[in-house]
């Protein structure tokens, strides 16, 4: 008996001192990654780092914290961040914010309010293998717009053939948006909905160390299925396209919908849309319409060529480059 209490006794110390161990490791690491943002020229702080869980968990708590870029123009700061971890299970997090959050952008700040924003990371020595996030209400309101979403959920995967290639899926039960101030009457408040899947392939694999600096730049993007409704009409969307080392999309894409001349109808008659506009849009999309062969359904595929829209030979428009450095 003396013996096996013995044993135990040694088991729980060596366990203890295990855990103690990782804690301060985990603390020390997260210390790290905001001295490394700061000799990037970032600006990054925080109040207190905690990490607490013992016997089964490692839970860390940063404190008020907040990171910036060196002038000003594009920041995120909230009054907590939880990193959520079982001690036993490596390999496996969850991150939790705050009820509220605020992003800074260099047209001011936008104020974030969720409602539990949860996500679950699942990494294989530091490759990000799935992701999982998801909040009941995520709502963001900037100086001249707010957008409201419920039933949030999106979700990544990695795709084994391709080590730097991902499977992503995007899914928003409803969705309400204030038109912008610069354009206050065009288009109605609700947008309804949104489903989206497609595949990304980076220029590079996804890993913590990855992660923790600039974002990846996105090398191929297929749309494998996106629909969008507004008000009557869903708009879908495919298509594919590859980016050059300045994010310049070149591929093509294809915009089907139904019913859209009920939904401009609509909207004029309830004074979301002015006659002016109107009358535009449709003009717009009858053309676009013809080259599908049908007067109410609208599917014409679209060119692009190093970030210029294309209808058939014809440049109609020019979409930013997708270069997050």
């Amino acid at each position: 008996m003396k013996r096996l209490l013995a044993v135990i006794i040694m088991a729980t110390l060596a366990y203890s001192g295990w855990w103690f161990y990782a804690a301060q490791d985990l603390r020390s690491s997260v210390m790290d990654w905001f001295d490394t943002q700061r000799s990037a020229g970032l600006e990054a702080k925080y109040a207190d780092l905690t990490v607490r869980g013992f016997p089964n968990r490692t839970d860390l708590t940063i404190t008020q914290p907040m990171i910036a870029a060196g002038d000003g123009t594009l920041g995120w700061r909230a009054p907590f961040l939880q990193i959520l971890a079982l001690s036993y299970k490596r390999g496996h997090v969850i991150v939790a914010w705050p009820d509220t959050q605020t992003l800074t952008t260099g047209q001011g700040d936008i104020a974030v309010v969720s409602d539990r924003l949860r996500a679950s990371v699942i990494h294989d020595e530091g490759t990000l293998i799935r992701s999982n996030l998801e909040s009941t209400v995520l709502n963001m309101t900037g100086p001249n717009q707010t957008l409201a979403m419920a039933d949030v959920n999106a979700a990544l995967e990695k795709i084994d053939a391709a080590p730097a290639a991902y499977r992503v899926a995007v899914s928003v039960g409803s969705l309400a948006a204030t038109p912008p101030q610069a354009a206050p009457n065009i288009g109605s408040d609700s947008l309804g909905s949104l489903r989206a899947e497609l595949e990304l392939r980076f220029d590079q694999p996804l890993t913590t160390e990855v992660l923790s600096g600039l974002p990846p730049n996105v090398t191929e993007m297929t749309l494998t299925r996106s629909e969008i409704s507004y008000g009557a009409v869903t708009f879908r969307v495919t298509g594919n396209a590859t980016f050059d080392t300045d994010g310049r999309a070149t591929g093509e894409v294809t915009l089907t919908a139904e019913n859209w001349r009920d939904a401009i109808a609509d909207a004029r008659e309830s004074g979301d849309l002015p006659t002016a506009l109107s009358d535009g849009l449709v003009e717009l999309l009858s053309m676009l319409s013809t080259f599908g062969g049908a007067r109410d359904a609208l599917d014409v595929t679209l060119g692009l060529d190093r970030g210029t829209v294309l209808i058939g030979p014809i440049p109609v428009g020019k979409l930013p480059p997708l270069n997050w450095r």
